[in-house]
């Protein structure tokens, strides 16, 4: 007599909670809880949800310091609610497992309307990974809920399972500031993230410019655990402040912004114009721990305060800097990908001195009647794209690899074009051949 396969359940997820981040599930991937562990909070710290330890606390005599705006803790409970499709299931079958070992947790589950609804700390989950005293140390796993079902005297569990990792702050600080990296020659931290950049100005914006970052990135510290992007935190300058003293005014609890992709955008926009503002900037991992934070000036290997500061301010006259009027009818759209390409190298070589603002107010001064007729006819629009690809090509160069390292690559390529047509082309008809 052949005896049937016990039919596994369909789990279905209701809703989780009690995690710095979650990334629910795709067709590759599991659900990832991910808990970020960085100071304390333990005025807002209810259990039910994290709290931010980026504000209301100061450590040592430092207002900069590994902090969390969905900070974890060993109380934090995960809240876990998921439904199963056999209707028979009931409440004694639930179960809850750590990797291969079953937990029990000290909330008990609930089971009501067909949906189980499950509590671990977070202290419980890391003390079944393995660590004593709580989460101490970063950490991964899987956490899985669901029920266990006979049939025919074979069990079977179906269960739902999540990705869990962790991260928790160095105790010895080592994680509170990054190496400065201005040139490929300075050595970046491993897992310290973007480790330098340069104030810019804009309209209302000051531009992260000149970014660069550890080689491993986006590898933090902490095993399998990515970081997010940078964040920045300002202050603005108050009447008769010097650069240093309001960069000493920065905290944890300052004005805040995370650049979520810095390689295409790189703003910290909603500034005021004319009023200067001073940024230090840090690392966001996915756990939501921010740490490495600019090195402050006057401290061992700190930045120039002037790196830290600028000033908003409209970038040429009454023009906002999104104006590239020719490039734009050209290309269609003031946010195509070439636009913003020749825009930025007019914010880094053009603006940035006497001789270049000059030709750029020129240049805005007599373009829009050219681009209007541009805007209006196809061939002309052609016509300007094909001149415009050696400039948007020297542009990109320059702002990638620098202004006179392009200049360097486009007289050694005019150079040897020259030579080449030189001798196969003026050679041949010297020597009769063509």
């Amino acid at each position: 007599m052949l005896l049937s396969a016990p039919a596994l359940a369909t789990i279905t997820l209701v809703s989780v909670d009690g995690a710095s981040r979650i990334d629910l599930a795709t067709t590759e991937t599991k659900t990832t809880l991910y808990a970020g562990f960085a100071g304390t909070c333990t005025a807002d710290a209810n259990s039910a949800a994290t709290c931010d330890s980026c504000s209301g606390e100061t450590v040592s005599s430092s207002k900069l310091w590994p902090c969390n705006k969905k900070n974890a803790y060993n109380n934090l409970r995960i809240t876990i609610r998921v439904q199963s499709s056999n209707t028979s299931a009931v409440l004694a079958d639930a179960i809850v497992k750590v990797g291969e070992d079953t937990l029990t947790p000290s909330i008990n589950p609930t089971l009501a309307d067909g949906i189980l609804n499950v509590q671990v700390t977070w202290g419980e989950l890391c003390q079944k990974l393995g660590q004593s005293g709580g989460c101490v140390a970063d950490f991964s796993g899987e956490l899985s809920v669901g029920f266990k079902t006979t049939t025919d005297s074979t069990t079977t569990n179906d269960l739902m399972t999540f990705k869990v990792m962790g991260r928790v702050a160095k105790t010895d600080g080592s994680d509170w500031v990054y190496a400065n990296c201005p040139t490929d020659d300075d050595t970046a931290l491993a897992g310290s993230g973007y480790c330098y950049f340069s104030s810019y100005r804009g309209d209302e914006k000051i531009y992260a410019d000149q970014l660069r970052r550890s080689p491993d990135y986006p590898a933090t510290t902490a095993p399998g655990i990515e970081y997010a992007g940078p964040v920045f935190f300002y202050e603005q300058q108050l009447d008769g402040e010097d650069d240093n003293t309001t960069i000493a005014r920065i905290s944890n609890a300052s004005g805040y912004i995370q650049l979520v992709d810095p390689e295409r955008d790189n703003r910290i926009d909603g500034l005021t114009n004319d009023i200067r503002y001073c940024m230090v900037m840090a690392n966001q991992d996915k756990t939501g721990i921010v740490s490495y934070y600019s090195p402050l000036p006057g401290t061992t290997g700190g930045v120039d305060a002037i790196s830290l500061c600028a000033t908003p301010s409209k970038v040429v006259g009454l023009l906002d800097d999104k104006s590239c009027f020719i490039a734009t009818a050209a290309f269609g759209s003031d946010m195509a990908p070439e636009v913003q390409s020749f825009r930025d190298f007019r914010n880094k070589y053009l603006l940035s001195n006497s001789v270049g603002t000059k030709f750029v107010k020129l240049y805005y001064k007599h373009s829009p009647f050219y681009a209007n007729l541009i805007a209006e006819n196809e061939f002309a629009k052609s016509a300007v794209r094909t001149a415009l690809w050696p400039l948007l090509f020297f542009a990109r160069l320059s702002v990638t690899f620098g202004l006179w390292a392009t200049l360097l690559f486009a007289v050694l390529t005019g150079v040897s074009v020259y030579e080449m047509y030189r001798r196969f082309v003026v050679g041949r008809r010297t020597r009769g051949e063509a």
